[in-house]
């Protein structure tokens, strides 16, 4: 029997995401592209038992979870601890120029992420603590429920890293495309398991801007 069952969705496409620049925890809001996807993401979740819809207090996530949770008729609460990874001083910078910028930081970065701080910032598994703290936290609050929560890339990954037993220094090896959904069960047999990863099915005839590749400095 499944005690929990999880709708963990990206927020949906912002400017600095178009732009391909580092948002962190900067409080940037959806473009027009965004809000259609996340309209795509409440159409499909729509039928769905959801009881409560939680979100990032970062308002690009909290906007696509407010779509989301009106067209299911669930209340929406803020969950720190699902907000983004802090990036500190990269934030707004353009992912190209970090090489430039932060040379010293990103030979660790991309060779040894796991040892990585972000300049005045976190470090991947101080969100990763923080990430799953939270899912722990909705396991007890929620038990034989369905929820769904609206999150960021790193954020997720970490979430799935965890379940999947990916080392932080494998992390590259997931993807979270905006307005991706995931779909995440609890049981007591199994423990926690990933059903579906990175869906993007429901986006089929919502606007992709053609100006955003997924191409992370990650």
């Amino acid at each position: 029997m499944t005690t929990l069952l999880l709708y963990l969705l990206r927020h949906g496409e912002t400017d600095w995401n178009v732009e391909q620049r580092i948002q962190g925890v900067s409080d940037t809001v959806l473009n027009d592209v965004g809000v259609a996807q996340a309209e795509a993401l409440a159409c499909a979740l729509r039928e769905r038992p959801i009881v409560r819809v939680y979100a990032s207090p970062l308002m690009r996530a909290r906007r696509t979870a407010e779509i989301v949770a009106q067209a299911v008729g669930a209340p929406l609460h803020e969950e720190a601890g699902i907000a983004e990874l802090n990036q500190g001083e990269l934030e707004g910078e353009p992912f190209r120029r970090l090489p430039e910028t932060h040379p010293d930081f990103m030979h660790v970065w991309w060779n040894q992420p796991a040892h990585a701080r972000m300049p005045g910032g976190e470090t991947l598994a101080e969100l990763q603590e923080r990430a799953w703290a939270t899912m722990e936290r909705f396991l007890t609050a929620h038990e034989n429920e369905v929820i769904a929560a609206v999150s960021h890339n790193l954020a997720i990954i970490m979430i799935l890293c965890r379940i999947l037993g990916v080392e932080l220094n494998g992390f590259r090896r997931l993807r979270q495309h905006n307005a991706a959904m995931n779909i995440i069960e609890h049981t007591p047999e199994r423990g926690w398991s990933v059903v579906t990863m990175n869906s993007l099915a429901h986006l089929q005839d919502a606007p992709v801007s053609e100006r955003n590749p997924y191409q992370p400095y990650i």
